[in-house]
Parts: structure tokens; C-alpha cells; sequence
């Protein structure tokens, strides 16, 4: 009996280390070439305000409703304990074709993150993924808007607008560009996380390696 709840938690697991295939596309940046970087540093475009001055730049382009991202979530809070100010993470949005709400929840960080408050709409918004990811979401998002306090009506207009919808194409054309087709796929100064480990003591030893 033990064997097979053994097997049957590490198949689950399994299924949790990435969302999306190598047909990951969409009409914007299709006629984008998909190269891949096995272990060659890539050149990932800094937003304005990210931060460049930690030993280890973690960018990770992500899905809000991609359950595996919600596992790594976990990882790089975890880490950013563990390591503070040495490392620090870069969130690169990647809304898979497959998963309707996961675009307008990227839209709804963005319009969080104009007011400040990204870190604690990206936490909600992963906190909730099972409630809204079965629909109303633009309302779940609203809710969670209100919850931190921010300013509703600018919040309603941002989430729907044209500047936030900029932002998140680019960030997925980048991702293509670079060849990424899953999420979450992640650098670790640069260079690509082939294999995402399935314990965070693995995701660990990668950042401690990229330190020495």
C-alpha cells in the first residue's frame, strides 16, 4: 500500500513541473524564430524598474493559471528567505493559449504593479488560482483589487487597457523569441532551468552554484 501512494504522489508531482507544449504560440508572434539555449547565457530584456544588483538574477516567465507555476511560486518565495538580497526574481509574463483567464491575470498584476502593489496581487492571485480559474475571474481580480486598497477606478481601467495588453505580448514574445514553449521556464543568470527540480532543496543547489 505504501508503495503505491508512494507512486501515485510522484506521478501527481510529475504532472505539476510544467504546463504547455512545443505548439505554444500565438497569432501576434508566431512569425517569431524559436531558438533554444541549452547552457548559452541568453540576453533578457530588463524591465525599467528590475533590479540588477543581486549576485543572481532569477527571470521566470510564468502562467498565473498554470498550476506548476503555483508549485514554483512556493520555490522562489522560499528562496528569496533563504538568500535575501543576493538574489533577486524577475516575473516575465507567459499566458499559455490553453488557459483563458491567465491573460487578464496577467493584465490585473500590471495594473496592481502601477500602484505598487505587484508582489501582493501576484500572491493572491496564485493564493486563488483554483476559484478563479472555473470563471468570473475579472471579478475575482476586482475583489482582490479592493482588498489591498487600491485605487478602483484607475484599477478597472488598467486591467483593460491597451498598455497593460502591450506589456504582457511583449513579454511573451520575448519568451518565445528565446524559445520558451512551457511554463514556468526559468534563467538563472541567464542561463535556462532545462530541468525544473521537483524539490525546492534542488531548486536550492542551483542558486547556490550560480553563488560560487
Amino acid at each position: 500500500m505504501k508503495i503505491k501512494i508512494v507512486l501515485i504522489f510522484t506521478a501527481l508531482l510529475a504532472t505539476t513541473l510544467a504546463c504547455g507544449n512545443k505548439e505554444e504560440s500565438n497569432k501576434e508572434v508566431k512569425a517569431i524564430p524559436v531558438t533554444s539555449a541549452p547552457q548559452t547565457p541568453v540576453s533578457i530584456t530588463p524591465q525599467p524598474e528590475d533590479t540588477v544588483e543581486a549576485e543572481v538574477i532569477i527571470v521566470k516567465y510564468s502562467d498565473y493559471q498554470c498550476p506548476a507555476c503555483k508549485y514554483y511560486y512556493e520555490f522562489v518565495q522560499k528562496a528569496k528567505q533563504d538568500f535575501g538580497g543576493k538574489i533577486e526574481v524577475v516575473y516575465k509574463h507567459f499566458p499559455l493559449n490553453s488557459h483563458p483567464y491567465a491573460e487578464i491575470a496577467a493584465r490585473s498584476a500590471e495594473a496592481a504593479k502601477k500602484q505598487g502593489k505587484f508582489a501582493e496581487m501576484n500572491e493572491l492571485i496564485f493564493a486563488g488560482q483554483e476559484q478563479w480559474s472555473r470563471g468570473n475571474a475579472e471579478g475575482f481580480f476586482l475583489g482582490y483589487a479592493e482588498h489591498l486598497g487600491l485605487n478602483m477606478a484607475d484599477f478597472r481601467k488598467d486591467m483593460n487597457s491597451a498598455q497593460m495588453q502591450r506589456i504582457v505580448v511583449s513579454q511573451k514574445r520575448e519568451g518565445l523569441a528565446l524559445g520558451v514553449n512551457s511554463t514556468p521556464t526559468m534563467y538563472i543568470n541567464d542561463i535556462k532551468v532545462e530541468n525544473n527540480p521537483r524539490y525546492y532543496e534542488g531548486f536550492k543547489a542551483l542558486i547556490e552554484e550560480a553563488l560560487n
